[in-house]
């Protein structure tokens, strides 16, 4: 078994663990060299954040990671799918390390020309370890025999001597589902794993990225923003991903679709903040700052009527 580990330049790839600045997919270049005929593809994998005060790690084993090409002899016939094995070494992976714009590498493989839409992870184990030592061994859905497929939006097209990346945004907070009271170690009975993962290809996304203070542009450590789609109406399922802020402010999302979001920022004792309109282009970083207000305290003494 593989245990990745994590550096601060890593490439962006299907499995490198990289802080990203600005990254561009499906780029010709002198140092990409392929067998001819068929292209690179690299797949990274990152995580949206967990809560971290109580929780030390969140542990997935990947033991084979598989893409999918679409095939369509013509108009007339239906497409066909045909999975392709990338890699089949077994990585132990704590996600709570892939946080603000790190990755970890999975695969890095040539592959024929063509159009690629979906990734199938095979998750063989999944567990999480309170900071107190408490360790919890979690039951997996399905990721040990079919696995867990995951749609690339939208599909990486493959040419020929180009290297395209994909990257896996692993969302914990959805993904291990805590069962009992989070505020103590003590309250937390266990967690059930239903793998929330979305697939992007990087030639098509942008990152969103900034610093949160408080008063007097105080530092604001474990902020938490959240990326919401335009829509008319703000549910809770509209999240994109979300981040926390570090000890320096500093949050970054990477991996974005093209387009306009609302972006909000809460904590703890601080009213929650919105900005709108916040325009993500491929291969850019759009940078927005938060100011967050302290939540005024209520009068010690109400007026009697």
């Amino acid at each position: 078994m593989k245990f990745l580990k994590m550096n601060g330049k890593a490439r962006i790839g299907v499995l490198s663990l990289l802080l990203a600045t600005l990254f561009f997919s499906c780029s010709e270049s002198d140092d990409v060299k392929t067998i001819e005929g068929k292209g690179r593809l690299n797949v990274a994998i990152t995580d949206a954040p967990f809560p971290i005060n109580i929780v030390d790690k969140t542990v997935v084993t990947i033991d084979k990671v598989e893409i999918a090409q679409t095939t369509q002899a013509s108009e007339d016939e239906a497409e066909t799918r045909t999975f392709i094995t990338l890699s089949e070494e077994e990585y132990e992976i704590n996600l709570l390390d892939l946080a603000n714009g790190v990755t970890a590498q999975l695969a890095s493989v040539d592959l024929e020309a063509g159009s690629y839409d979906q990734i199938r992870l095979h998750v063989v184990d999944a567990k999480v370890i309170l900071k107190d030592g408490t360790e919890f061994d979690l039951t997996i859905p399905s990721g040990s025999t079919s696995g867990l497929k995951v749609k690339i939006e939208p599909a990486v097209v493959i040419e020929e001597g180009t290297e395209s990346s994909v990257l896996l945004d692993f969302d914990v907070s959805k993904s291990f589902v805590m069962q009992g009271n989070m505020n103590t170690p003590a309250g937390i009975k266990g967690f059930h794993f239903k793998p929330v993962v979305r697939a992007v290809f990087v030639g098509f996304a942008g990152q969103v990225e900034g610093h949160v203070t408080g008063d007097a542009e105080a530092i604001l450590e474990n902020a938490h923003i959240e990326l919401w789609s335009l829509t008319e109406t703000q549910e809770a399922d509209t999240v994109v991903t979300s981040a926390f802020s570090d000890e320096a402010g500093f949050y970054k999302m990477i991996g974005l679709p093209e387009g306009t979001y609302h972006l909000s920022a809460a904590m703890e004792n601080y009213d929650t903040i919105w900005v709108d309109n916040v325009a993500v282009e491929a291969g850019q970083t759009t940078t927005v700052d938060l100011a967050l207000t302290p939540v005024e305290e209520e009068a010690a003494e109400t007026t009697e009527e």
